[in-house]
């Protein structure tokens, strides 16, 4: 049978124990409120980077919208451009089909004031000596003339062609492009 001595050292034992178990349940509570602070600083810093994340997604998305309002003014000066190009084109073309007329008319026009120069000089040379008074004539009606016209000029002869100028765009308006500030990035 147990003596007393031997059932206090039991309850001793169970004591000592119970304190043991007691400082082992403190020690986890400690730890386990170390994890949860740990847990917390993570969770704050996870929440920081998500609030990073997102301002730098807006700003990826406003520098995204900005260059692509630049890229629709870029596109209406190029349409622009290309309109000036083709009035250019067009005012070329009325040139080249005037210039080559030109050149085909006073290549026509020469060769016939030459083949004419000769037989005209000869036909008023013989026109001069047939009839000599009508030579006469002719240099006094001649003065007259000169003289009508200094006072009464004659009406010049109407062009042979009118400028008929291309359309052409109206002038391009200064682009409304949006304002791009340096703006420092959003931490926090």
């Amino acid at each position: 049978m147990a003596s007393i001595n031997d059932v206090f050292n039991e309850l001793q034992a169970v004591n000592s124990a119970l304190a043991q178990i007691h400082a082992d349940g403190i020690a986890e509570t400690n730890a386990t409120d170390q994890v949860k602070v740990s847990v917390d600083q993570v969770k704050a810093s996870v929440d920081t980077l998500d609030a990073d994340v997102k301002a730098g997604f807006n700003a990826t998305v406003n520098g995204l919208t900005t260059i692509a309002l630049i890229e629709i003014e870029a596109a209406k000066l190029l349409f622009h451009l290309t309109q000036q190009a083709d009035t250019m084109i067009c005012a070329l073309e009325h040139i080249s089909e005037n210039t080559c007329g030109i050149l085909t008319q006073a290549t026509i026009q020469t060769q016939l004031q030459e083949s004419m120069r000769e037989d005209l000089g000869v036909v008023r040379r013989i026109s001069e000596f047939a009839h000599p008074d009508a030579a006469l004539e002719n240099q006094r009606l001649a003065k007259l003339n000169d003289k009508i016209e200094e006072c009464c000029p004659p009406d010049r002869p109407r062009p042979a062609c009118e400028y008929k100028p291309c359309t052409s765009p109206s002038p391009v308006e200064r682009p409304d492009l949006p304002k791009i500030g340096r703006q420092p990035p959003h931490i926090g």
